[in-house]
């Protein structure tokens, strides 16, 4: 089975920039273990542009996908725990709800990765085909970045519902 990382295409620079997230969302606690310490539902504002491009997946400040997408992953694991955010542009009146998946955490990389000088970013990603076992979407552990990891399976099903700004990286496996 092929894997990718799933990420926000990075050029598309008119992406909704979200202000002052940080008062109402700890990412330290978009984890399975902490998820109940986020509200199930948060309005947040965004910066006013009339440009905006709503995206399916969002990686700044956080990994958000679009209720398209939300659809997709729970079709292949509903037991992902999914928090709603409504983001609001009260200038332009737009609003897009989008939500943040809850992915299990994986230890999976493989020892030929490679990362930065303290280990603090993956500049390699290889993944241990033995760790992944048989998961469809996961998150690769101990990393504030969300490495957001999904099988061809998922990847295809997403792409077949033409979504926008995403990007994918197809992985190497070892055994």
């Amino acid at each position: 089975m092929k894997y990718f990382l799933i990420e926000a295409d990075r050029r598309i620079s008119n992406i909704p920039k979200i202000l002052s997230w940080y008062e109402k969302f700890d990412i330290r606690n978009i984890c399975l273990k902490n998820a109940h310490k986020l509200p199930a539902r948060e309005l947040l504002f965004l910066e006013s542009n009339k440009e905006t491009i709503f995206t399916d997946v969002l990686s700044i400040p956080f990994f958000l996908v679009s209720a398209r997408i939300k659809q997709v992953i729970q079709m292949y694991d509903s037991s992902i725990i999914l928090k709603e955010l409504v983001l609001l542009d009260k200038t332009n009146e737009r609003a897009e709800r989008y939500f943040i998946p809850i992915f299990d955490e994986l230890e999976c990389l493989h020892e030929d990765s490679e990362f930065n000088m303290d280990r603090s970013k993956i500049k390699k990603i290889v993944l241990s085909r033995k760790a992944i076992g048989e998961s469809s979407i996961f998150r690769i552990a101990d990393y504030e970045k969300p490495y957001v990891i999904g099988n061809l399976d998922i990847v295809e099903s997403i792409l077949r519902r033409n979504c926008v700004g995403l990007q994918l990286t197809e992985l190497e496996i070892k055994d």
